[in-house]
């Protein structure tokens, strides 16, 4: 099977009038300006939803990134298999070393649709490496959209207390208010109506 990476972080609301003040505050590091477009999967029966499992592909540019990601875990973090893919539609291939491995003749079908505008910026929290995000953009899924506007803390390395610390400090000049839906959340939200 294979072994997937996991993803610890934070994800919070903010104002999209605090974005200036939250630039800011931020620590000194390069920053980095994405655009992106992601198409989320699953069968037409929700098997990979009802499973806790999330399947995107994302273009930045002309690299496509295919990503499953599971449910959270009691540690607040995912498991995160990622592979680079050709073109916008996933190889569901690449499926079958994971919990997530369809049977055969299941067909995956696109659900929704994220654009985001990503801001990036990796940090030095201590002895942790923490890459702060601030995504402006759309869910659309089924004639329906949402905006979105939040900022993700990510831990790339080191100890995850790190990420409380950092949000508290962001958390002093702007106010951050802890979100608890993930993006894929956001698009089946709208497929349901809800």
């Amino acid at each position: 099977m294979t072994a997937p990476a996991r993803e610890i972080e934070l994800k919070f609301l903010l104002a999209r009038e605090d974005a200036e003040a939250l630039l800011a505050a931020l620590p000194p590091g390069e920053t980095a300006v994405k655009d992106m477009v992601a198409v989320y999967y699953d069968t037409a029966d929700g098997r990979l939803g009802r499973g806790g499992f999330g399947l995107r592909v994302r273009r930045t540019g002309e690299r496509r990134i295919q990503t499953l990601k599971s449910a959270l875990g009691e540690d607040g973090g995912r498991d995160e298999w990622e592979w680079p893919v050709a073109t916008d539609v996933p190889d569901q291939a690449l499926l079958a070393g994971t919990p997530a491995a369809l049977p055969p003749g299941a067909v995956l079908e696109a659900k929704f649709t994220v654009t985001i505008r990503r801001t990036v910026r990796v940090v030095e929290e201590g002895e942790a490496r923490i890459e702060i995000a601030l995504d402006d953009g759309m869910v659309e899924a089924a004639g329906r959209r949402e905006a979105i506007f939040e900022l993700e803390l990510e831990l790339l390395s080191g100890p995850a207390e790190a990420l409380g610390r950092l949000a508290a400090r962001l958390g002093e000049h702007v106010r951050l208010t802890p979100g608890a839906i993930t993006k894929a959340g956001r698009g089946f939200r709208l497929l349901a109506g809800t």
